[in-house]
């Protein structure tokens, strides 16, 4: 039985030639086209599990052929072979669907375990187009949280295209913006929901055992290792593995890195057989790569290799609109049993706050908030100081020139004790006129 049929599309002969010949002799079933054209005529005839699509073709380019490639369904999976002067159109493509893309001239091994990993998620891609829901996800997917602000409306739209392909994604936002949380949802929302989601905080990795830690090691490896371990990298086979704070990570292990990356193969510390993994890599950083890059901290090669989709999340300061959706969210499932309500006011006070901690701050203070809130009533009396001591004053209510002259003849007659001749002075009246207006205002019947 063939493991798979492949579609190559190139207008270069000794490409078509070299991916038939050495395809077929593995097992696959292969057809070629010189065009965009004469591939889709192909496609209109028979079911492909992968097409190989250079991205420069005669009379129909690559990225059109992409475009009407992923209105199918089911879809194959898609990868693009492209020249190193189209490498920006390459990355265009995979924010149109396109799973990878391999520069020329590629490492024939490298093509092969690409579409070797492509076959065995086009067949869980073809049962989605009768089951739509496995992309939406369960409870835990896409429609958990959504904050109504068009900055994470565009994010959320962003997310349900890249979420089923199994490219690469970076997330980028402020610490505490929830990144994490965007990965999970990634991932509940992906063909890989059933499997794994390995977190690993790049952060937190020891520089002397991050390797370790990452890939595992042999029996006898270095003083200490008694017996084989299994790495994070390989314990997300068949998931997920997201890396956190990816800009952690020091120069050295960035190299191997970026190894495991293009392939999915590494080696145990201490082992010299290769270990291939099946997973799909979710990175996030709060810093800025690309200054990284510039300062020499981190590598150029991997910062562009690995950005395949970029999706940021904006501050929480920028998007007070999310606030009240947020606290919604955090009251109905930080401290189930418990009833609790905010108070129109400390909602205002809330979105006048600058959240320099973003939605991990919001969540800590609602969560001590509420611990206060004997009544089950949020107020703005059970805020930390910090966030008071931002509070805006009440706007000052507009009055009439009675009610201006009322209030500031009641206001001199209390600072006088009220004696009436003595407030009459400082008013710059008369006592009989005082007496008046007094009577006048019914501040004595």
């Amino acid at each position: 039985m063939s493991p798979g049929k492949i579609l190559a599309i190139d207008d270069e002969q000794n490409i078509r030639h070299l991916i038939e010949s050495e395809f077929t002799l593995e097992g696959y079933e292969v057809k070629t086209a010189r065009d965009g054209q004469e591939g889709l005529k192909l496609l209109d005839n028979e079911p492909f599990d992968v097409v190989l699509l250079d991205i420069k073709l005669p009379r129909m380019n690559g990225i059109e052929v992409l475009r009407r490639v992923k209105k199918r369904c089911p879809a194959p999976e898609v990868l693009m072979i492209t020249g190193y002067g189209d490498i920006k159109t390459a990355v265009e493509s995979l924010k149109l669907g396109a799973r990878e893309y391999i520069t020329k001239p590629f490492k024939l091994d490298e093509l092969q375990g690409l579409v070797k990993r492509a076959i065995a998620d086009s067949a869980d891609e073809a049962c989605a187009c009768t089951r739509p829901e496995r992309v939406k996800g369960g409870d835990k997917g896409l429609s958990s949280l959504r904050c109504p602000s068009r900055s994470m409306r565009a994010v959320y739209d962003l997310v349900e295209k890249a979420a089923p392909t199994d490219s690469s994604i970076l997330i980028q936002g402020e610490t505490g913006a929830g990144k994490d949380v965007l990965a999970s949802q990634i991932h509940s929302a992906s063909f890989r929901r059933h499997g794994p989601l390995v977190t690993i905080d790049c952060g937190l990795l020891n520089k002397n055992l991050a390797e370790s830690e990452l890939y595992g090691h042999g029996k006898g490896a270095f003083s200490g290792a008694g017996e084989r371990k299994t790495g994070l990298v390989e314990q997300s086979h068949g998931g997920s593995l997201f890396l956190d704070e990816i800009g952690n990570i020091d120069m050295e292990l960035q190299k191997k890195f970026l190894r495991f990356l293009e392939t999915r193969k590494f080696r145990r510390v201490g082992e010299t057989r290769e270990v291939e993994v099946d997973t799909r890599l979710i990175l996030a950083t709060n810093m800025d790569l690309s200054d990284a890059v510039h300062r020499g901290a981190f590598r150029e090669d991997l910062f562009y290799r690995m950005g395949v989709i970029d999706i940021t999340i904006p501050p929480l300061r920028n998007r007070p609109e999310d606030i009240e959706c947020l606290v919604s969210h955090f009251l109905k499932t930080e401290h189930r049993g418990l009833q609790a309500t905010m108070h129109p006011e400390t909602l205002q006070v809330l979105r006048d706050y600058s959240w320099p901690g973003n939605v991990r701050e919001l969540r800590s203070v609602i969560n001590k908030a509420m611990i206060f809130a004997v009544s089950g009533t949020i107020m703005p009396e059970h805020l930390p100081s910090q966030i008071l001591a931002n509070r805006k004053a009440p706007p000052r209510q507009l009055q009439t020139l009675e009610e201006l002259e009322k209030d500031h003849i009641i206001e001199v007659l209390d600072s006088a004790g009220g004696n009436q001749s003595k407030a009459a002075e400082i008013l710059g009246i008369n006592r009989k006129t005082l007496y008046k207006k007094l009577h006048k205002h019914k501040v004595f019947p």
